[in-house]
């Protein structure tokens, strides 16, 4: 009787062990709200180096199988041809404000955010609008855009 408790004991003190974050998972951020704490910082960050115009940093933060639809419908097929794309965009002194629409992170795994983009180069007398959805994956505790499509709007 006693071995078959004490054998119970083990096997429910090793359940809870693999079911209840540890604290250094938590202290990662692999519990649903540190990830969602973590994915909110990431995106903080991606917008400061998008708009410091930091090609490598904006570009760290796609995956590497990424593909990316422009509001004009331009479909760019992996993460070159976005880096292509942001390298010629980077030459130009413009403003943006992307604030956000809405936000749905899915545990620890991927997220949903969808910005309403307005984009302006004054040099060239240029203003877009559009939504600008973004899907990421987490991958080794990075959150990383897999996809990225952009739906134009009218310009305000």
């Amino acid at each position: 009787m006693r071995k078959w408790y004490a054998a119970a004991m083990a096997a429910l003190g090793l359940a809870v062990l693999l079911a209840v974050p540890t604290a250094a998972d938590a202290g990662r951020g692999d519990t649903a709200r540190g990830c969602e704490r973590n994915f909110d910082a990431a995106v903080a960050d991606f917008d400061a180096v998008f708009l410091a115009r930091d090609l490598p940093k904006v570009m760290a933060y796609y995956h590497d199988e990424a593909v990316q639809i422009g509001s004009n419908g331009a479909y760019r097929k992996d993460k070159a041809a976005i880096q292509t794309n942001f390298t010629g965009l980077f030459t130009y002194d413009f403003t943006a404000t992307f604030p956000e629409v809405k936000k749905v992170v899915d545990g620890c795994r991927g997220a949903t955010l969808v910005v309403d983009f307005t984009l302006s180069i004054a040099s060239l007398n240029f203003k877009q609008h559009f939504y600008n959805a973004l899907t990421f994956v987490r991958e080794r505790g990075q959150w990383k855009i897999i996809l990225d499509v952009s739906s134009p709007l009218p310009i305000v």
